[in-house]
């Protein structure tokens, strides 16, 4: 057996853990720091502290939003290690500047820095394309289960180490994420074989250009809603945890814990066992309808979040591992891998962007009108998801289609099933 694909992908893993780490570790931090301890950062022109945390939490996706868009086909361009090496150098030099900010209590500084390391931190697409280039050798949904099951790991240990640091004071644990990035490019330029670039299409210059395909755009909507639920849910319930349990940033990060230990468990225990039992589509549809009926009781379960918080979390391993294979698979290859995958990223952070400055909004009147509405824009996104995969993103020959068991009597292309088997 060559094992250098594994290596290969076992290090992508090492790197997306320490990245995503970095990432995670302010969350805990920033509801805290803006609402409860009076910090001068969240101090600006005498505005609404709600509303500049709400600013704080769209200007950073705003960043992943314009480095996503770019990041995965240049990486297409000019291949996955050199631009992974640069933009974590990046990541590493903004939360340097964002600690500084917080030391030297400037709103605007510390929202210019949130939206440079947003523009590098767009290189996570860059790891769903590592994976999606390994397959058939390993199958692109076992890889992408055990990414995101990496990203778990990381939204664990990073909100965590967060809330303990922040009693010693808010800026450390944007250091504590700098050295993190640091030590992810020494593992890049150290481990990371090297790898040439994919000789993609003449003139492919961004992600958001697939939408001029309109195979794409159908596909774009229905992920939309989806990540509008996701990130409504992801921003505002350490909100809602403050003020309806009056949680401190340490129980915060304990509630994490147990939401992303039951994404982890899903992710490396359950998600091909789903797959194989009902099909790509269907597990990514339950998915979505566990995630949405979750969050849609977590506002008023008088407190007893437990058995919501697991129950999101294995609908959001599920349609996380789902529709990335599904929009690789249906692909088949015609456009590059960096750039489909920094497709997902960048709806991802237009969708936070979006929620962000809505749910702030929405939060001013009442918190959990935020949770509720994520709900219904993830069932919304099923029904979405369900009729999309009727047809598909391509237009399959007669003689290529096949149904598959628990596809819901849809007709997909042969290579597409082979391509989804459990290798």
């Amino acid at each position: 057996m060559d094992a250098r694909p594994y290596y290969t992908f076992g290090i992508t893993l090492l790197i997306t853990l320490i990245s995503v780490s970095g990432i995670a570790l302010p969350y805990p931090i920033l509801a805290p720091l803006f609402l409860d301890l009076g910090h001068p950062v969240g101090q600006f022109l005498g505005l609404p502290p709600k509303l500049l945390l709400g600013v704080a939490l769209a200007i950073y996706p705003v960043g992943i939003l314009i480095g996503g868009n770019y990041i995965g086909a240049w990486s297409d361009r000019a291949g996955r290690k050199r631009v992974l090496a640069w933009t974590m150098l990046g990541a590493a030099l903004s939360y340097g500047l964002t600690a500084w900010s917080i030391s030297l209590g400037s709103f605007s500084l510390f929202a210019l820095s949130r939206l440079l390391t947003g523009l590098f931190e767009g290189n996570l697409s860059v790891a769903r394309a590592i994976a999606a280039d390994l397959h058939p050798r390993i199958d692109r949904t076992r890889a992408f289960s055990y990414l995101s099951a990496m990203g778990y790991a990381g939204y664990l240990v990073g909100p965590l180490v967060g809330g303990m640091l922040l009693p010693l004071g808010a800026s450390l644990a944007f250091w504590v994420a700098a050295l993190a990035c640091a030590a992810a490019l020494g593992l890049i330029l150290v481990a990371l074989p090297a790898d040439s670039p994919k000789g993609t299409k003449e003139g492919q210059g961004s992600s958001l250009s697939l939408l001029t395909q309109p195979k794409y755009r159908s596909f774009f909507a229905c992920y939309l809603l989806l990540m509008l639920g996701l990130n409504g849910f992801y921003e505002f319930y350490p909100v809602w945890l403050v003020e309806y349990l009056a949680f401190d940033s340490q129980q915060i990060a304990w509630a994490t814990v147990l939401l992303t230990s039951a994404m982890i468990a899903t992710a490396t225990l359950a998600t091909m066992k789903v797959k194989r039992l009902l099909g790509l589509v269907p597990s990514a549809l339950v998915g979505m309808v566990l995630f949405a009926l979750a969050i849609a009781s977590f506002p008023y379960g008088s407190g007893q979040y437990i058995a919501s918080f697991v129950a999101a979390g294995a609908g959001i391993a599920l349609f996380n591992a789902m529709v990335p294979s599904y929009l690789s698979e249906q692909a088949q290859g015609s456009d590059g891998q960096g750039q489909l995958m920094g497709l997902l990223t960048t709806v991802f952070c237009l969708g936070n962007v979006i929620i962000a400055i809505l749910g702030a909004l929405l939060a001013l009147f009442d918190t959990r009108l935020v949770l509720m509405l994520s709900a219904l824009l993830s069932v919304m996104a099923a029904l979405q998801f369900h009729r999309l995969s009727r047809h598909g993103l391509t237009a399959p020959k007669q003689s290529a289609e096949t149904s598959s068991p628990g596809s819901g009597g849809a007709s997909v292309p042969t290579e597409v099933l082979r391509s989804g088997d459990d290798h």
